[in-house]
């Protein structure tokens, strides 16, 4: 099964042939499924949100996304406060913790983006004790042993530590979150946010979970790494995570690693 990992898209921060040269880029992987964590757009007016529309019906797979903070009105208070999510669930989909299972995965969203938090920057997130434990009713019984499937988990902001990130991230609810997604056997965390793309392995010896964060795909407001995008290959038992980057001549394979299933 091969699954690209798309983020920070930011529709209206986009220049050139940039939308057009990354669609052509993830056909070439020929995906079975696209997740996107989250920041569709960039102040989310109306005109970002039909662009991102657009981009997402002419997808040739099936895709699976979760919201940024970008994608709750930023100039708009009235909006912002009383309806957050109005355009997300109008133009890009009504769920906001979403779900999926096939025979190879089990997948689950959540919605890291917050209208207001405690702290000066409202672009930080937040985990919920009610997420978690939705994360836990998704996941349980936390499966171990040959032939399980893999466990995914997707949202916008990193709740780990990246090396050379580029940006300081508080998630409220964030060490709780980490806790869950060990003990329940999460093999695969996916986020965005810091326009950063990196693999970081977090656990003990029973368990490894892999975070993975992605580069913005198409925006301009890069922060010292050209625009990217994730492929992850899963088998039964192995997990291969190819971090592709834009260069002059298109986009190339910068990064890979491997991952054997465990308990």
């Amino acid at each position: 099964m091969k699954i690209i990992h798309l983020s920070d898209l930011h529709f209206g921060t986009h220049q050139g042939e940039i939308v057009n040269i990354t669609m052509e880029s993830v056909r070439t992987h020929a995906p079975d499924l696209i997740i996107i964590s989250g920041d569709f757009t960039q102040i989310a007016n109306t005109a970002e949100f039909k662009q991102a529309s657009a981009f997402l019906n002419s997808l040739e797979a099936p895709y699976f996304c979760v919201p940024g903070n970008h994608d709750v009105p930023q100039r708009n208070l009235i909006q912002r406060f009383l309806h957050p999510y109005k355009k997300y669930r109008t133009y890009i989909h009504e769920d906001l913790c979403p779900e999926f299972e096939n025979e190879r995965i089990k997948l689950a969203g959540l919605n890291s983006a917050r209208r207001a938090l405690p702290h000066w920057n409202w672009a930080n997130g937040a985990l919920s004790a009610s997420q978690l434990k939705r994360l836990k009713q998704a996941f349980e019984p936390p499966q171990g042993g040959a032939g399980r499937k893999w466990r995914i988990c997707t949202f916008h902001h990193p709740i780990y530590k990246v090396q050379d990130m580029p940006l300081d991230v508080t998630v409220f609810g964030g060490k709780a979150a980490l806790q869950s997604i060990q003990e329940l056997k999460v093999d695969l965390v996916l986020t965005g946010h810091v326009h950063h793309a990196s693999i970081t392995t977090r656990g003990d010896e029973a368990h490894q979970c892999i975070y993975l964060s992605a580069s913005t795909a198409m925006s301009s407001r890069l922060r010292g790494q050209e625009n990217g995008y994730n492929l992850i290959t899963l088998d039964d038992n192995r997990m291969v995570i190819d971090i592709f980057s834009l260069g002059k001549d298109g986009f190339y394979k910068a990064q890979s690693f491997e991952k054997m299933k465990r308990g």
